[in-house]
């Protein structure tokens, strides 16, 4: 019998069924008539039973219906667009083959409207057969969200992670934000590299001498500032400043110090010096104030807008002190730049001029007609001189303007010593001038009528 001849197994997952021959002499058709009486009706292998029966091995299982098995959906994943750029540190060589190890970056950087994560969706599952002709269902793959941090966004669709601010990317719990501040552990150094920062920076350390730090944010750094630049777009708070000649601070806001030394000072608010500041060169938007521990003003060129206040103003052993209120270091230097222009253009107009005369005495000769080459020329020269004439005049105008400013504002002005006014200091309100000849006591500086006025300040 059929039964006795060949054996049909099918393993537990129901998706592969197997011949198995007990005797030689067995037909193609006995196959088939025992796969339809166990059921199996799905994914047979005609091929293999036409090998089998050709060359069948006793005992040996053949394989001959195989099922589709279920194929499970894949899940979301997020894929991070970062990459630690820090560990790529390599100095920037220039044309020249000199090598600035400067230029490093200690730390990863991402700018707005980068794109920090892409999510790829789950896939559905396919289902599959058994060889019985049944089903088996398929699992889809399952859904994951993107979870925005700090300072970032999704897409409508949800499926990318958008910077909303430059900044250091910062992963938390497996949720992706961007932080605004910059924290230096110790000091900028060649460790760190120069510093150029979308955000805040704190040092908690100093910055090493020649090295940069460029913040849009607030700078804060804990130690000194040796000879190097620190620029902000807002507020600059320091310990102190050994500049060594070289050192310079720059900030849109204002800038706190205990003490400055040997430094070039510049910010479009208030400078706030705790103890001294000494051969430096300062000017502020708004005021200079020197008023704790020494609060002394020595050896220095500071320029200020609205009030210079300090204990101290000079020494017996310093060189000379000047100080200036009721001007803008901006207009200030505004004036100066026209200068230099109106110079410049002015030479270039009297250039002009002489070769005109010459093309003119060339024309009177020639009996009043150029050659076409020179008439050129001279018609060239005459736009050339309406140009300069009308640029002048504009410069003229405007630094007339800006001089006009100065001599309004300068009568706004204040410079105040709490303790001591020493001979040699000097003094500046607009187009006035007081060079101190003495020793003074507490003294309140102000214009009054286009004069320099000092009376006794009391605390």
């Amino acid at each position: 019998m059929n039964e006795q001849k060949i054996e049909i197994k099918v393993d537990v997952n129901k998706l592969n069924a197997f011949v198995i021959f007990n005797d030689e002499n067995v037909s193609e058709e006995s196959i088939y008539t025992a796969l339809k009486s166990t059921g199996i009706k799905f994914g047979i292998i005609e091929e293999n039973i036409k090998k089998a029966i050709k060359n069948p091995i006793l005992g040996e299982p053949v394989l001959v219906a195989q099922g589709i098995p279920p194929l499970d959906g894949k899940d979301a994943i997020i894929e991070y667009k970062l990459t630690d750029k820090a560990k790529e540190r390599k100095p920037i060589i220039s044309e020249d083959g000199k090598v600035n190890y400067k230029e490093v970056k200690s730390y990863n950087l991402v700018s707005a409207d980068e794109v920090l994560a892409v999510k790829h969706p789950p896939t559905d599952g396919k289902d599959g057969k058994d060889v019985f002709g049944n089903g088996i269902s398929s699992k889809n793959g399952k859904d994951i969200k993107i979870v925005p941090g700090e300072n970032t966004h999704l897409t409508g669709d949800g499926m990318k992670l958008i910077a909303s601010k430059s900044g250091i990317p910062v992963m938390h719990e497996s949720i992706l934000g961007v932080n605004e501040l910059l924290e230096i552990k110790g000091d900028v150094d060649y460790s760190t590299g120069n510093i150029d920062f979308p955000g805040d920076v704190h040092i908690a350390g100093g910055v090493k001498p020649t090295f940069v730090i460029k913040a849009k944010g607030n700078v804060k750094i804990k130690g000194i500032i040796e000879a190097a630049t620190v620029k902000s777009e807002m507020d600059i708070e320091c310990h102190g400043v050994k500049g060594k000649n070289r050192g310079i601070l720059h900030a849109n806001g204002d800038i706190k110090a205990n003490f400055l030394e040997n430094a070039t000072v510049e910010c479009k608010g208030t400078l706030h010096v705790r103890d001294s500041i000494v051969n430096s060169s300062i000017r502020a938007g708004k005021m200079v104030e020197v008023i704790e521990g020494k609060g002394e003003i020595i050896s220095s060129n500071v320029i200020s807008q609205v009030m210079v206040v300090a204990k101290q103003l000079g020494s017996l052993m310093s060189s000379t002190t000047h100080i200036e209120v009721g001007v803008n270091p901006e207009i200030r230097d505004k004036i100066s730049e026209l200068s230099a222009k109106i110079y410049i253009d002015k030479e270039n107009l009297e250039k002009i001029l002489r070769l005109m005369k010459v093309l003119e005495m060339l024309k009177k000769q020639k009996g009043g007609v150029l050659p076409n080459d020179k008439e050129e020329t001279y018609t060239k020269l005459k736009k050339t001189r309406y140009a300069l004439y009308k640029g002048i005049s504009e410069m003229i105008a405007n630094m007339k303007e800006c001089q006009d400013k100065i001599a309004k504002e300068s009568s706004k002005g204040t410079i105040i010593a709490n303790s001591k006014v020493y001979p040699g200091v000097e003094l500046k309100m607009g187009e006035q001038r007081l060079l101190i000849d003495k020793e003074l006591g507490p003294t309140k500086f102000v214009n009054v009528d286009g004069k320099i006025l000092a009376t006794p300040y009391i605390v």
